[in-house]
């Protein structure tokens, strides 16, 4: 996935002889829907992303491929009360994503835009762990993308933005489509919405 990733980026920049291209940073929030029924069920879990836009404008048309790599990192901590005591379960999850949608733009006043996207994002788990801790006993760490729950998602979304000079703000909506885990009658899959800040070099 990390070669896939890397590569489509790479040929992404070298074509850009043939359209105008725009590098940027972005920070967000997200809340992301987990749902994993082996590790905790449904779940939501709050977190931030963090890195790269590339804007890809078609010709001199208001056409434009919108991608870019993030780093997103999620967590939730629960706790249970059992006939034995209070147990505690702590969730954490970090993900390399690139999207790659198309996008419309439109000025609607002078250094004013708003953008409507849509398509894929391409999502590998860098780290997904469950660590249990027992009353009364040491807590135990469990590796969530093992043999079974494979790292690699592909979700579909769409994003709306309005950009100010440098600035980009953006709301977005994302699905998984895949089923992470291989076992029979098991979920593993998220979606997710994002609130980002960007600045446009």
């Amino acid at each position: 996935m990390k070669k896939i990733i890397f590569i489509t980026f790479f040929v992404m920049i070298i074509c850009t002889g043939n359209v105008f291209a725009q590098f940027g940073v972005n920070v967000g929030y997200s809340l992301n829907s987990m749902n994993y029924s082996e590790f905790g069920g449904k779940q939501n879990m709050n977190g931030f992303l963090a890195g790269l836009t590339y804007d890809l404008r078609i010709k001199q048309s208001d056409w434009y491929i919108f991608s870019g790599l993030n780093y997103s990192q999620y967590g939730r901590t629960n706790t249970e009360q059992k006939p034995l005591g209070r147990w505690k379960y702590s969730y954490r999850h970090s993900f390399l994503e690139m999207p790659i949608h198309a996008a419309f733009v439109m000025e609607v006043l002078d250094d004013m835009k708003i953008s409507l996207s849509a398509g894929p994002k391409f999502s590998y788990a860098l780290l997904g762990t469950q660590t249990v801790k027992p009353p009364d006993a040491n807590e135990t760490k469990i590796n969530i993308y093992d043999k079974n729950t494979s790292p690699f998602n592909v979700l579909l979304g769409f994003d709306i933005g309005a950009q100010y000079k440098h600035f980009r703000f953006r709301i977005g909506y994302d699905a998984g489509i895949l089923n992470q885990s291989s076992k029979i009658d098991t979920k593993a899959n998220r979606s997710g919405i994002s609130l980002s800040l960007g600045y446009i070099f």
